[in-house]
């Protein structure tokens, strides 16, 4: 998605509008000039992550388990430290065996759940981050927003606090490939411009507007607002209506961005159902909101709103294409958290120890911050548009159509986590890598996930099921033959060609053009010859219909 359409005119209103707090964001004074690597923070955050490493940090729910581990990985702790272990195997074991319609995993721990997986391993954890962000999707109530299920007093609004996670991790999913519905996305949104208080805050229990005027919200206060704020700005970047990196003129040739123009022009740019000026009014109010009501420490969920405004100024950040080095509100949280913090590294205020001093040590790092930069440099392994390519061009190399960092990683794996996905907007790629990826990647693919590819040629996607006898077709392997004769018959032309020239691969008659059947006669013949040439090959061979 790009809004290419709007992004100037977004990005020339988000930088008017950061004049307007240009006083907000000075530091206040040499005293005050903290970063995550200032010595005092990086004391402080060692003395939290020893809390968490601790027995004493014993939160056994699911979500708090994935905050410690989530803090473990961005603190630098290898994936094999116990905590990150136990929490990613307590994930496994909390959806093993389910649908998205069976997961009852609180909204909370299903959101933290998907940002920890993500973090760690997302080609290892793909099924259980799939299934997940699914389970947001049939969860998400008609109005838009994620609440409270059926039987609870609060069951038929939008919660703005549970609906701040599914954003955040739909956002942390899209940056290593996984999809929430466009709709999902574009409903959420809506709901949230829908539930804006006329103050420019937001309420807890979103109270929904028949139309775009903001109408009065109960229980307004910073942390909802942060929450609902960063929330619409995340949105902007997933449906493509925030700023971009400018690009690079000094690229080689090869790595520069390639502009197609589409024969309709009204298919240049992906639509989307949110109102961009609408939008930007609902961010200028609630940035002035959170600028003249400004607190780093009020009562309540503190450090659960701490994480929640680092959120929303990292994202902001992003769509003003700016970032202040020592920002006030950063030097204040931080200044507030080493002096509040306890003996033992923790902090407490609702949430509890445990997922407090998670949130405390997340706005500590800038949490988020690291997320954007990571995704917007090479360290999350593809470029975008050119930013962050290496000074040396040999450190690169393709892979599965994108450029991407040298790396021992098996790009068989790299590949399967894509064709577990053909809903996702890059999966033609998979098509082009199976014709590119070197016969002998190929055959350990086939050998290693035969399985999965023979399931895959049965998938309701024609494309999944063209990927799959695809691969299976370039191998010259007799077990992948019932597979290509039953393909013979698929519906779709595409993938019926693709098995006729594996088969014809596989029996070494490559010089023999392959001829489509003109009527269903002549298919039932082609299937009833390729059967009689398998049987006579491998007697004891059978092919399923």
């Amino acid at each position: 998605m790009n809004g290419r359409s709007v992004a100037s005119a977004w990005a020339a209103s988000m930088l008017a509008a950061a004049w307007g707090v240009a006083i907000f964001l000075v530091p206040a004074g040499k005293a005050s000039a903290l970063t995550p690597d200032s010595p005092e923070v990086r004391a402080a955050l060692a003395k939290a992550v020893k809390f968490l490493e601790s027995d004493e940090a014993n939160d056994t729910r699911l979500g708090a388990r994935a905050l410690v581990g989530l803090v473990l990985l961005k603190y630098g702790a290898p994936a094999d430290h116990p905590k990150i272990t136990a929490a990613a195997d307590a994930i496994v074991r909390a959806v093993a065996n389910k649908e998205a319609t069976d997961i009852k995993i609180d909204l909370y721990s299903t959101g933290l759940a998907i940002i920890f997986l993500v973090t760690l391993d997302p080609s290892k954890y793909h099924n259980e981050i799939i299934l997940l962000l699914k389970s947001y999707e049939v969860r998400q109530k008609p109005h838009g927003g994620w609440g409270y299920p059926e039987g609870h007093q609060h069951a038929g609004t939008g919660d703005t606090s549970m609906t701040q996670y599914a954003v955040l991790s739909a956002w942390e999913a899209a940056q290593v490939g996984f999809t929430m519905s466009q709709t999902s996305l574009e409903n959420v949104a809506i709901w949230l411009l829908k539930t804006q208080d006329p103050s420019g805050g937001f309420g807890y229990q979103g109270n929904v507007s028949d139309d775009f005027t903001p109408v009065k919200q109960s229980g307004v206060k910073h942390s909802m607002v942060a929450a609902g704020m960063g929330s619409l700005y995340i949105c902007a970047d997933l449906l493509g209506l925030g700023s971009r990196p400018e690009r690079r003129d000094d690229l080689p040739v090869v790595f520069r961005e390639v502009k197609v123009k589409a024969e309709n022009p009204e298919q240049e740019e992906v639509k989307t159902k949110v109102d961009p000026r609408i939008l930007r009014a609902a961010l200028n109010r609630g940035n002035v909101w959170l600028r003249t009501h400004f607190n780093i420490e009020p009562p309540g969920w503190t450090h659960y709103y701490l994480y929640a405004l680092e959120r929303y100024w990292s994202f902001r950040e992003l769509a003003e294409g700016r970032s202040e080095k020592e920002p006030r509100w950063y030097n204040e949280g931080a200044r507030m958290l080493i002096r509040t913090q306890a003996e033992n590294g923790s902090w407490n205020s609702k949430s509890g120890p445990t997922a407090d001093t998670a949130f405390g040590a997340l706005f500590l790092l800038r949490s988020s911050k690291k997320s954007i930069e990571k995704a917007r440099s090479f360290n999350a392994g593809v470029m975008v548009v050119g930013h962050g390519l290496p000074r040396r061009t040999d450190a690169v190399e393709v892979r599965l159509g994108r450029v991407v960092v040298k790396s021992d990683r098996d790009p068989t794996e790299e590949l399967m986590a894509l064709l577990d996905r053909p809903e996702h907007a890059d999966f033609a790629r998979a098509l082009d890598a199976i014709e590119e990826m070197p016969l002998e990647q190929i055959q350990a693919l086939t050998a290693q996930h035969f399985s999965r590819l023979e399931g895959l040629s049965r998938h309701s996607s024609a494309l999944a099921r063209l990927a799959a006898v695809r691969a299976l077709g370039r191998v010259r392997n007799l077990d992948h033959a019932p597979v290509l004769i039953r393909a013979l018959a698929d519906s779709n032309a595409e993938v019926a060609a693709e098995a006729r020239a594996g088969l014809l691969r596989l029996s070494r008659r490559t010089d023999e053009a392959p001829t489509q059947p003109a009527n269903e006669l002549q298919r039932r013949d082609e299937i009833a010859r390729w059967k009689a040439w398998l049987l006579a090959v491998r007697p004891d061979a059978e092919v399923s219909p």
